[in-house]
């Protein structure tokens, strides 16, 4: 039976809550440091870090959502793969959450691959978006463009999917790659989806004011 987050005797950290008809993953409680475990002493005074559709965004949390006991499962060293492990586990969720399978950001990736890039990253450690800066924490899926590091070479997979879009009446990736139209239909959610929230980003946090991070 799913408990409400408010009344959750344990943390919660890389798991899915649900609201009424809405289901989003709670990857933990934002923190200047990072991310930490989640509790419901922290529904009053701490930012929640949510995944929805692979937006990632800083919220506050009501108490009311229910934990539903499916777990995220992230890439690894060995293995790109991500999801939904869990009673509720299916392929929609996994899109509710990243927005894509792994398999057809995989097939995504190979078609717009010129040499060596792009490539899906992994990094243990929290790394942060070339284009929008924010935060992407350490484990989550992300895209690498080139091997110019100094030069800022990752893009979170929101960043990534709004780019594709934007592009599409100028490359006809739909046209020229047929294959890939049910993909693009997917990805054209992020367009209409009006996401809670704002971005994730350390540096903001470390440097508001105490007071404003507290108030609810």
């Amino acid at each position: 039976m799913a408990v409400c987050l408010n009344k959750q005797s344990t943390s919660v950290k890389w798991a899915l809550l649900r609201n009424g008809p809405r289901v989003f993953a709670l990857l933990g409680k934002a923190t200047p440091s990072g991310l930490t475990p989640f509790t419901h002493e922290d529904v009053s005074t701490g930012w929640a870090l949510t995944s929805e559709f692979g937006c990632l965004r800083l919220e506050r949390l009501s108490g009311y959502e229910e934990v539903t006991g499916d777990r995220l499962m992230l890439p690894t060293p060995f293995s790109y793969d991500y999801g939904v492990c869990g009673p509720s586990e299916s392929p929609e969720l996994t899109r509710t959450i990243f927005g894509l399978l792994p398999s057809e950001l995989d097939e995504l990736i190979t078609v717009l691959r010129r040499g060596s890039f792009p490539v899906l990253g992994f990094s243990p450690t929290d790394v942060r978006c070339s284009i929008s800066s924010c935060t992407i924490p350490g484990y989550w899926p992300h895209v690498v463009v080139s091997n110019m590091a100094l030069c800022g070479n990752v893009a979170s997979l929101e960043t990534f999917l709004r780019i594709v879009i934007s592009s599409l009446p100028q490359n006809h990736l739909g046209v020229r790659v047929p294959s890939l139209q049910p993909v693009i239909k997917k990805m054209l959610r992020l367009m209409v989806v009006q996401r809670r929230g704002i971005h994730y980003c350390k540096e903001a946090l470390a440097s508001a004011p105490t007071g404003m991070l507290g108030v609810k």
